[in-house]
């Protein structure tokens, strides 16, 4: 039997507060109903050529702090507390979203950044340490996005 690991939280969410849910929209995701959340995860942004309005990365990699919720209506996430996906749960665009596990603790979401803009291109990963990986993976399953491998 394995045991359950847990996943510290981001320095800059224990801190700062930083990759918690933002005040302003608590509200919102409330009424709305949520269903599964976690806040100040710690993780990573890569962009894979990306290009966009005053944007351009062959490569970057970036350390990020952040929340991701699901709601009766919606997926959201932040970064630092910046909107970094906002989608309703009934959007055809997430089966263009690809989701898997790197470890029991690791979920990753990827998805090619034209789907959700015409000015944009290339392919936009996040991955998250949350002991709730498995918990969102399943969820998202639901919602119909495209579970893969690494």
């Amino acid at each position: 039997m394995t045991q359950a690991r847990y996943t510290r939280k981001s320095l800059f969410y224990t801190l700062f507060k930083l990759g918690g849910i933002p005040p302003q929209i608590l509200p919102v995701l409330e009424t709305e109903g949520i269903e599964l959340k976690d806040e100040g995860m710690s993780g990573w942004a890569v962009y894979r050529n990306v290009r966009g309005p005053q944007r351009r990365f062959i490569y970057k990699q970036e350390r990020i702090s952040s929340c991701l919720v699901i709601t009766k209506k919606r997926i959201i996430c932040y970064t630092f507390g910046k909107r970094q996906i906002n989608i309703e749960t009934t959007d055809p665009r997430l089966s263009k979203i690809n989701i898997f596990l790197k470890r029991d603790n690791k979920l990753v979401i990827s998805f090619d950044s034209s789907i959700f803009s015409d000015l944009w291109s290339g392919v936009i990963e996040f991955s998250f340490n949350t002991d709730m990986a498995s918990d969102f993976l399943n969820r998202f399953k639901e919602f119909g996005m495209t579970e893969t491998t690494e």
